[in-house]
């Protein structure tokens, strides 16, 4: 972020003493406590529902409230017409995810941001159900394009050898998910959503939740989207699973410790066995190479493929052991 992105702050009603970088911000020190300043990309009517659902999770979970300008409104721009936003900054550290017990309190409190943002009525109108199938559908087509891609390679390094390698498990992986995936009726699915009021973080990772002193916080809910929670189960889920070796006593334990707060719906679980099960991973190692120079590959790309496939084993018992139906 560019300092003149600061003279932004002059539109708000606060003394600025001084600033300093953050992670993809700038953090400011006023008389009126911390505040963060942040480039925004999203529809800025998205940002008067986003203060709505945090108004109404004040009771039960802290999330890092948007500030507004002199005008009264939730975003600023510069002279170059870049969208900014001003948030209360939040006091504590990131969740650590190699404590055991940071993270079930991550999944618990994940479940009551989900109870808590649930909200019927005109709202649920105002924007789209976020359809993981699609998704599914988008990568699919992009895994298929760069194998195309690979295969009329006439010099190939190591790792593309090795990844042209791999794709055959995983594309049949991917197109039997995905066939399972289309079998769903998209219109049932939306209508469960909208029916249910269900909003959901949209970006729920370990870094965004904040332990204080007595206190544990959500922040950086400007992601947010209509869709069940599983979305921030899985994301989270994933992230975790894969730096333990898709261990099976701490996938049982992560269930539990969301479901101590929330129970899923039949259809969640469902939807939530489709997510696991597609090779979201491998895509991402494609995606990466794919759209990346190709005159010099990172190590770190074959070292990521080759712990994908050490895991899938583990992977799949875990799926065997947490759905009776995989």
């Amino acid at each position: 972020m560019n300092d003149r992105a600061v003279s932004v702050l002059e539109n708000y009603d606060m003394e600025v003493i001084r600033t300093f970088k953050g992670r993809g911000t700038i953090v400011c020190e006023t008389q009126k406590g911390f505040r963060v300043l942040k480039e925004y990309k999203g529809s800025t009517e998205k940002l008067e529902l986003l203060d709505l659902l945090q108004g109404k999770l004040n009771e039960t979970v802290r999330t890092d409230r948007l500030v507004r300008n002199k005008e009264g409104e939730l975003f600023c721009k510069d002279a170059d017409g870049t969208v900014y936003i001003v948030k209360e900054q939040l006091d504590g550290r990131e969740c650590n995810y190699k404590s055991e017990d940071e993270i079930l309190q991550a999944f618990r409190i994940m479940a009551k941001l989900h109870r808590g943002m649930r909200h019927t009525g005109e709202l649920v109108n105002v924007l789209p159900v976020h359809y993981y199938a699609e998704e599914m559908e988008k990568h699919t087509k992009e895994c298929k394009h760069a194998r195309n891609y690979l295969r009329k390679l006439k010099i190939k390094s190591d790792f593309e050898r090795a990844l042209l390698q791999e794709y055959g498990y995983f594309m049949q992986k991917a197109e039997d998910i995905l066939k399972q995936v289309r079998e769903e009726d998209k219109t049932a699915y939306e209508d469960f959503v909208r029916t249910n009021g269900f909003f959901c973080h949209g970006d729920y990772q370990y870094h965004n939740v904040i332990f204080a002193r007595n206190d544990i916080a959500v922040i950086n809910l400007e992601r947010f989207a209509l869709d069940s929670g599983v979305r921030d189960f899985y994301l989270l889920f994933r992230k975790i699973s894969e730096k333990a070796d898709w261990s099976v006593s701490l996938g049982e334990k992560m269930l539990d410790a969301y479901q101590s707060n929330r129970t899923f719906t039949p259809i969640e679980l469902k939807q939530l066995y489709y997510r696991l099960s597609y090779p979201d991973k491998f895509w991402k190692i494609v995606n990466f190479y794919y759209n990346s120079k190709k005159s010099w590959i990172p190590d770190k790309n074959m070292e990521k493929l080759e712990n994908l496939v050490k895991q899938e084993k583990a992977k799949e018992k875990l799926l065997k052991t947490l759905f009776d139906f995989a």
